[in-house]
Formats: structure tokens, C-alpha cells, sequence
């Protein structure tokens, strides 16, 4: 399939914001995709939506997937999407998101300037700055990485990246050596994007598109919101007294992180740098050490997330 174009779309109980996603993909400047949709179980109008929809769009450019039990949650809706595509470049969508008509064609473009550099054999990922809008889709801010105060250069980085996560699934794309590069998808993975960002970024490349191409709708029910950076509830957050649940929640937080990075470092295999190989499980012995050789070692190799505020509770509860 040369050239051809898959945008994944896993949904459950959508059908309050399915219709404005589904209107802005058909109103895509590049026409030349194939949906793939994967229901996990609604029990709202999802399914009949998506039905009349697919018929409407065309059988043969919207194809409803059915598997036998139901995925439970986004990441693992998506990785088996992903896992029945077979496409050149491949696109993934919220169903409660609006896209900009260039979207796919800007998404399109700087993969191909990456694979046109690099090789089509590398895996490579590009992904969008997102405008932060309401339930109706007034525009609440601009820009999502300036209302959280993202650094996404500095984000990008294996050592601040290996702890959180920088890039929103429903901006991203990827080509086709991505795809097979990252899969599985492992149990162990915290997010879909997360997984994939991490493994373009340790063993391919990740492209930045500074303009905004998709409303990110917030409504109280996203699976992962924006919320507004504040330097002082980042301080008073990260200096929680320590013996409350906030403090367990928050190593059950540091132990997910190291069991997905020691997951990369399974999957990536000898494909994997040796200096990437050697941060990865230099983050990964972290839980194994004593109280002052964590934090040492976290100094020395930047650990951590990307913000001064953010570090210093990192560094206070590890």
C-alpha cells in the first residue's frame, strides 16, 4: 500500500463528540486515508453512529474492527489498532477531539522530510502543538504546550522523557518502521504515545510541528486533560508531607515509569544505542539503590522531569 494512510480511532461511550471529529476527517485538505475503528464496549450510541457513519464515509475507507473481549482502556484499544494496520503512515484520533483541515496533510509532510533525511527504514514520529478548547469547542488557549508551560525540546530528551511524557497521542503520526519497530505493545506500557515516542526517540526520529492542528477538548472526561502550570501548586504539590497516600501513589507513579523503560529496553533490543542502553538502565537501578545513591545518580545523569519545580519533588521522594 504504497503511500497509504491509516487514522486509528478507538472509542467508548463518544457519541456526545463523535460527530465533530468525524465531520473535521472528512474535511481533511488530504483525502487519501483509511479509518480504523475499534468500539471497546459503549453502551451509549457509539456503535450505531459509527455504523452509519462508516456506510456513509465508504465500507472501503472506514472499516469497523470487532474482536472478542473488550480491550479495557485506551492504550490497549490503540495497540490493537495499531497492530492490524498495514499502512505506510499511520495517524491516531480521540473521539473527542476536532481536527484542523491541514492535520493530516502538515502530518503527512514532515514525515516525509524526516524519512527524505534520515531513511523510510528508520522509525520515525512527528506531532502538532494542540489548541486547548471547551466542551463546545470555544477556544479556552492556543496553545496546549504553552498552558502547561512545555519545553518540548528539553521534553524530548531520553533522560526527562524515560519520566514523562511530552507527546499527545491524538497530535502524533508515525511511519510505517515505527510501527513495526514498536510492536507489540507491551503490558507494561503506561500510554500508547508514550510507548511510541519513547522508542522513535531512543532508536529513530521525532519531528516538532509548532502550529496547533487539532482542538483538544476538555470536558471533564478526557482520559488524560490539560490543566494550566502553576509554579506555586507545582512547589506546595511536590512538598506534600510524605507520609500520606499522596506519597504511595507517588511510588507506585516512580515504579510504573521504570517498568516501562526496562519494557523498552526488552523490545528495542540490539537495535538500542549503547549509550541509550546504558541511561535506560542506569533510570531502571534507581529503585534499586540507597536513598542517597538515588538522588546522586539521578543529578548526575539529569533524571527526571524537564521542570525546576517538578525535579526538586522528583528528587524529594524518590
Amino acid at each position: 500500500m504504497t503511500g497509504s494512510v491509516d487514522i486509528l480511532l478507538a472509542t467508548y461511550n463518544g457519541a456526545s463528540y463523535l460527530p465533530a471529529l468525524l465531520a473535521s476527517l472528512e474535511a481533511q485538505t488530504h483525502a487519501g486515508f483509511r479509518v480504523l475503528i475499534s468500539d471497546d464496549g459503549s453502551t451509549d450510541d457509539t456503535p450505531d453512529l459509527l455504523r452509519e457513519w462508516a456506510t456513509r464515509f465508504g465500507n472501503d475507507r472506514a472499516h469497523i474492527l470487532t474482536f472478542p473481549t473488550r480491550a479495557g482502556g485506551a492504550c490497549p484499544n490503540f495497540a490493537r489498532l495499531l497492530a492490524a494496520s498495514d499502512a505506510n503512515y499511520v495517524l491516531f484520533a480521540d473521539q473527542d477531539d476536532h481536527w484542523h483541515p491541514t492535520k493530516v496533510a502538515r502530518t503527512l509532510e514532515s514525515l516525509r522530510a524526516l524519512e527524505s533525511e534520515h531513511s523510510t527504514e528508520r522509525p520515525c514520529l512527528a506531532f502538532c502543538d494542540l489548541r486547548v478548547v471547551d466542551a463546545d469547542l470555544a477556544v479556552h488557549h492556543p496553545s496546549l504546550w504553552a498552558f502547561q508551560g512545555l519545553d518540548i525540546e528539553a521534553g524530548l530528551h531520553p533522560r526527562h522523557l524515560l519520566m514523562e511524557n511530552v507527546v499527545t497521542g491524538c497530535a502524533m503520526g508515525i511511519n510505517a518502521a515505527a510501527r513495526r519497530q514498536c510492536l507489540p505493545i507491551p503490558d507494561k506500557a503506561i500510554m500508547h504515545d508514550w510507548w511510541l515516542a519513547l522508542c522513535c526517540t531512543f532508536t529513530g526520529h521525532v519531528a516538532v510541528i509548532p502550529e496547533a492542528l487539532i482542538d483538544y477538548r476538555q470536558h471533564g472526561g478526557n482520559d488524560v486533560g490539560a490543566s494550566r502550570w502553576n509554579l506555586l501548586q507545582q512547589l506546595l504539590a511536590r512538598l506534600h508531607n510524605r507520609s500520606d497516600m499522596r506519597h504511595q501513589k507517588y511510588r507506585a507513579f516512580l515504579n510504573q515509569r521504570f517498568d516501562q523503560a526496562a519494557a523498552v529496553a526488552e523490545m528495542l533490543g540490539p537495535s538500542l544505542p549503547a549509550a541509550e542502553r546504558e541511561l535506560i538502565e542506569e533510570y531502571v537501578a534507581l529503585r534499586h539503590r540507597s536513598w542517597l545513591r538515588r538522588r546522586l545518580d539521578s543529578i548526575k545523569f539529569g533524571f527526571g522531569p524537564r521542570d525546576p519545580c517538578k525535579r526538586i519533588g522528583f528528587l524529594l521522594r524518590l
